[in-house]
């Protein structure tokens, strides 16, 4: 009489056991909310250009002066070649150039150079608006020293000379950019066939304003951003991290990853001034961005959105319109 009332109270506590098992499996597991909208505005600016590598060739010659001659560029053939790197206000590199042409009666001229790049002229320095303590530069002009040759028919002439390249971030879709000498020695003006950046831990910041769930919101953002810039092409790969901070809805505070394309707008560049660069080697531009995103929020929500990017000329400020979804996580117990 004992063992049936025994098997019945141990399918009982088998029974008891399993559906407590069940209630705390289910009362801690993560209920995910209705998705909220997203609509934000961010607006900032590049707080530093991080780490840039520079790779240029050309060309296709369209004036140069060599020890005071003028070149017909109809009878001359160029090649040059530039590689630097920047970190904050320093730039190192190299560079190279050979330009052959035909003078007055088949005369032959050849000037060559091999120069090490040690310094920029920046173009930008930042923070922007910075005139003392500046962490870093965008670079106008590759500075260095050259070791040059010039022949002309029997004789040559070897010159030791301070020269500057022009960067290619000045004149995007391969236009004429120019390098010289200090002195004047060597003045060549040249298109590019090639002409690329790779941007490393470029850092941007700015505020954050819009609505979720139809509230108003507000607070900021930091990314850190790597990039491959083809400036012959005027387009660009990105990809980095972004975060929200110190929103006014708590929830919304967020990290995460994102990736896109930029753009140069054609037809839209604006000529810069006070450079005393040659006429046409220097023109200022914009930048249209797009991608997507992907951020986990503090409290374990998820948010998903996608992003378009107007940028100032030059490209350093910029504005982002954002449109996402939050997936909030409520944990009960």
């Amino acid at each position: 009489m004992l063992k049936p009332r025994n098997r019945c109270g141990l399918r009982a506590v088998k029974v008891w056991v399993a559906a407590v098992f069940i209630v705390l499996l289910v009362g801690g597991s993560a209920a995910y909310a209705k998705p909220e909208t997203i609509s934000l505005l961010m607006t900032g600016e590049v707080l530093s250009p991080g780490n840039q590598s520079y790779s240029i060739q050309g060309g296709q010659l369209v004036s140069a002066s060599i020890l005071g001659s003028t070149v017909n560029p109809w009878n001359s053939v160029l090649h040059y070649s530039l590689t630097a790197s920047v970190s904050g206000l320093s730039a190192t590199g190299s560079a190279t150039f050979d330009l052959s042409t035909t003078v007055s009666h088949g005369l032959h001229e050849e000037v060559k150079g091999t120069v090490a790049i040690v310094g920029m002229t920046p173009a930008v320095s930042l923070p922007l608006g910075c005139t003392a303590g500046c962490t870093g530069a965008i670079p106008a002009l590759f500075n260095g020293e050259a070791q040059v040759t010039v022949s002309s028919g029997n004789s040559m002439k070897t010159l030791t000379l301070g020269m500057a390249f022009e960067s290619a971030y000045l004149n995007p879709f391969g236009g004429p950019i120019f390098f010289a000498s200090a002195g004047g020695e060597v003045v060549v003006i040249a298109s590019y066939s090639q002409a690329g950046i790779r941007w490393t831990g470029v850092e941007m910041g700015g505020a954050v304003t819009g609505s979720a769930g139809g509230k108003s919101v507000s607070g900021s953002f930091m990314m850190k951003v790597n990039s491959s810039e083809d400036l012959r092409a005027g387009t660009e790969r990105d990809r980095g991290s972004i975060a929200f901070l110190g929103m006014s809805d708590p929830s919304l505070d967020a990290a995460g990853s994102f990736s896109g394309y930029s753009m140069i707008p054609q037809g839209t560049s604006v000529p810069c001034t006070g450079t005393g660069f040659p006429t046409g080697t220097c023109n200022q531009t914009g930048l249209k961005s797009s991608g997507a995103f992907s951020q986990t929020t503090t409290n374990g929500g998820t948010i998903l959105g996608l992003y378009t990017t107007q940028w100032t000329v030059p490209a350093v400020g910029f504005e982002s319109s954002v449109f996402a979804t939050l997936t909030s996580s409520q944990w009960h117990h």
